[in-house]
């Protein structure tokens, strides 16, 4: 889909009061201004959030001015919008609550029915958005349930009289929506075999192969060596000789540690990602090898250019996990920087390198703190136990990867970050049959 083309038509008709219902009408609505204020802003557009105040009344928020009975639609609409919000957003904060407060009710009373729409499974939509709040949506989990709930041409809109929209509701998007859905799970499928993971659900598309599988291997490490060294028979000593052993491996006692197999399985694994890396993109992804590695047509130099990057590769994880292990020794539960390392890993995997400036650029530097905090808390946390703190803090981290500054790092890179901080909102806040039934969903349920 053509996004930045349709976010750029959008903002042609926002205003300081939103936008209105029809391209030559200016008289705006709450359904409409919600639907494209969520695009725009979840695009990096820079709006207010004003415009919401035009439909709050006394705490009640309203379609248009005056109107005494709203519908389930547009406080849909308005809960989805309200979900993106900044630090400080009073009034998409009011919304929120109202929004959320109104779709729970008429839930409860099983009344989730709109007046001026018959669709297929208006209900599955709200109990999704309600059951599953936007930093918990994996992208491939929404989409799934989508496919189920959209109607197509079935959809039918409710005025003087019934009409269709073919633009919005329309089987060939259901058609090639469930082809191409189909197409990724049997990718994911094949890859499962190899890893079980929930990685495919955020990273999705086919091309992306290798950042998924970066990104699980990654995460079984961190995993093994955590479970790893939480046993009682391993002590701060041993947590010590394994951060020394994986800098020297060469340094090896002859009386093997029982730890030694997880070194050497990490060892493996950076080993594998790097040459995975390399081999799939074919890009020096180091440039400062230029100064010791020339380029030429001979076989012999492409075999050293292409060994010599993949040791230089190499030595980018090891120092990020050299990093990681080091704080890893004062906690054996989990650490702040699993998350940072986990999107170095897949931005690398994915042919781009990641230089110093960026690494010690501001907004870098922000970025992954707040990311790093806000994932270490989520960690700790049991299910559905998420406090203000990481509510405060995703809305923190939302706001840093969807503004732009003048001097900005990659977008790819900011959304990464959230991408990831997703994952582990998604891990505390799911229960682990929900998250179990989403897996095969997901993965091994058929689109028909």
């Amino acid at each position: 889909m053509n996004y930045p083309y349709i976010c750029a038509n959008v903002s042609r008709y926002w205003d300081d009061q939103g936008i209105g219902f029809a391209r030559n009408c200016n008289v705006p609505d709450l359904d409409d201004t919600a639907m494209a204020f969520r695009v725009l802003r979840t695009n990096g557009y820079q709006i207010s959030t004003d415009a919401f105040r035009h439909f709050n009344k006394d705490g009640q928020f309203m379609c248009y001015p005056g109107q005494s009975v709203e519908t389930v639609t547009v406080m849909f609409n308005l809960y989805r919008a309200s979900q993106a919000l900044f630090p400080g957003d009073t009034i998409l904060n009011d919304a929120k609550n109202f929004s959320h407060k109104f779709l729970t009710e008429k839930r409860l009373t099983n009344k989730l029915l709109d007046r001026w729409i018959i669709t297929k499974d208006l209900t599955g939509e709200v109990e999704y958005v309600l059951d599953v709040p936007w930093y918990a949506s994996l992208p491939r989990l929404e989409a799934r349930y989508y496919l189920e709930q959209y109607g197509g041409e079935n959809d039918v809109w409710i005025a003087k009289t019934l009409y269709r929209m073919g633009n919005i509701c329309n089987d060939k998007y259901l058609e090639m929506a469930k082809l191409d859905y189909n197409h990724c799970q049997a990718i994911h499928q094949m890859e499962s075999r190899q890893l079980q993971e929930y990685t495919s659900a955020s990273i999705f598309e086919p091309e992306r192969r290798n950042e998924r599988v970066a990104w699980a291997k990654t995460v079984v490490m961190l995993n093994i060596i955590n479970s790893s060294f939480g046993r009682p028979q391993f002590t701060n000593v041993d947590m010590q000789e394994f951060a020394d052993k994986f800098l020297n491996p060469q340094c090896y006692e002859k009386d093997r540690k029982p730890w030694h197999m997880v070194l050497n399985a990490l060892h493996i694994t950076l080993i594998e990602i790097s040459l995975e890396s390399l081999i799939a993109h074919g890009i020096d992804i180091h440039p400062r090898l230029h100064h010791f590695v020339s380029f030429s047509s001979t076989s012999s130099a492409k075999m050293l250019f292409f060994i010599s990057s993949v040791f230089s590769l190499l030595y980018f994880y090891k120092c990020k996990w050299t990093s990681w292990l080091v704080n890893w020794q004062k906690t054996v539960d989990v650490v702040r920087g699993e998350a940072e390392l986990i999107v170095q890993t897949i931005y690398m995997s994915s042919g781009r390198w990641l230089t110093n400036e960026t690494l010690s650029h501001p907004q870098y530097q922000r970025i992954s703190s707040v990311t790093n905090d806000s994932c270490y808390q989520l960690s700790l946390k049991e299910n559905r136990t998420i406090g203000y703190h990481n509510e405060s803090k995703m809305q923190e981290l939302v706001r840093l990867v969807l503004c732009d500054s003048p001097d900005d790092i990659d977008p790819d890179l900011k959304q990464m970050f959230l991408t990831v901080a997703k994952t582990f909102y998604y891990r505390a806040y799911v229960d682990p049959e929900s998250i179990n039934c989403h897996v095969h969903k997901v993965l091994f349920e058929n689109v028909i």
